[in-house]
């Protein structure tokens, strides 16, 4: 009898389950967290957000890992003023809030936390399973500090390949709570269709890990990023752009967004080309298939229309909402560099109907 090749399914339906009930997907190619006042979510490969943070250091010129941490423990710490309450009850209540905050982290994919030892005013806890370090000392903070109701400063140490140790202290320090984050681009909001998502394959490893197609992939929020980009540009005062720079941010006017709109957007040209994806596209409808591809699946955005502007590969791309322009400028022109085989420039702009992007040559060609 011959042998028939069939594609094997290995994903967990529960999962899968799980996360379409948490997760809406928008028509404007957003995916909102549910449980988290429908703050934007970015289903993300680990490998590509450790791609792009390592490349984003290196164009910054900068250590961010304190940043990304205290980021992390402020976002994290809005993010369960929205959730249903912990736990309160007479025996057991701190177990019961860990378990509740395990629970949800497993649907997030950031591993799993636990208390490793308890002195008087210190406390030792441990993230198993974690998936990037800073992210999960801060998330761990931030959740002790709503399991116990007082404030704790922190350290962090990696503890093997999987583990991260962080050391919390009491603050007596009487520190307000974050305030919301705004971003200064325009959301549409557009009617709910059905499009894939990238978690609609994936599989349950373990306690806190989940994959899609052997990814390890984790939901990162909206919010987190605006906090990580408002801690680092206060440091950037003494960089300067390029003279010839590959994006143009139309309608930002301070300098050191600038700086690290520019950063995060070539990093994700970067992290695109490395991943060795590819992007045909032999007409400028093409773009819209790109876009359901390697923007709506993972809830970036989604190309609502678009044009040529020369006969150069050059072309006019409107979306109703992205998740962060720089992420989406750095990842379309990649997919523009990917399909032309030259370098590309952008120019992106917002206003009241959502955001323009302009992908052309970065180069003039000559036409003699």
């Amino acid at each position: 009898m011959p042998l028939i090749d069939t594609p094997m399914d290995e994903s967990t339906p529960w999962l899968i389950a799980a996360l379409n009930e948490r997760c809406h997907r928008a028509g404007n190619g957003l995916i909102l967290d549910s449980l988290s006042a429908n703050e934007p979510l970015w289903c993300c490969p680990l490998s590509a957000f450790e791609k792009w943070y390592i490349e984003l250091e290196a164009e910054l010129n900068q250590t961010l890992g304190r940043r990304l941490a205290h980021a992390a423990a402020e976002s994290e710490e809005i993010r369960w003023t929205h959730a249903p309450p912990l736990p309160s009850s007479w025996f057991k209540q701190q177990s019961k809030r860990m378990a509740t905050v395990n629970n949800d982290w497993a649907i997030r994919g950031l591993g799993q936390i636990g208390l490793l030892e308890s002195k008087e005013d210190e406390v030792s806890l441990i993230v198993g399973n974690r998936a990037h370090t800073a992210i999960a000392a801060g998330m761990a903070n931030a959740v002790w500090e709503c399991i116990q109701g007082q404030r704790f400063r922190f350290q962090w140490s990696d503890r093997g390949a999987s583990e991260t140790l962080v050391d919390v202290t009491m603050d007596t320090r009487n520190i307000p709570s974050p305030s919301p984050t705004e971003s200064n681009w325009t959301d549409l909001a557009n009617d709910v269709f059905e499009h894939d998502l990238f978690f609609e394959r994936a599989r349950h490893e373990f306690d806190g890990v989940w994959t899609v197609e052997g990814n390890r992939t984790i939901l990162l929020h909206r919010d987190l990023l605006l906090r990580f980009e408002m801690l680092t540009i206060p440091y950037l005062a003494n960089i300067s752009r390029s003279s010839d720079p590959r994006f143009e941010w139309k309608g930002i006017d301070d300098v050191e967004t600038m700086v690290y709109w520019d950063g995060a957007a070539e990093s994700a040209r970067k992290q695109f080309l490395a991943s060795g994806d590819l992007a045909l596209i032999a007409s400028p409808e093409h773009w819209i298939g790109i876009s359901h591809q390697y923007l709506a699946k993972q809830g970036l955005g989604l190309i609502t229309d678009v044009e040529s502007i020369d006969d150069y590969g050059g072309v006019r791309i409107k979306l109703a909402s992205v998740f962060h322009p720089a992420l989406v400028v750095g990842r379309l022109i990649g997919c523009w560099e990917r399909a032309e085989g030259r370098p590309a420039r952008a120019e992106w702009t917002s206003d009241t109907e959502g955001c323009e992007i302009i992908l052309c040559s970065r180069r003039e060609i000559s036409t003699e």
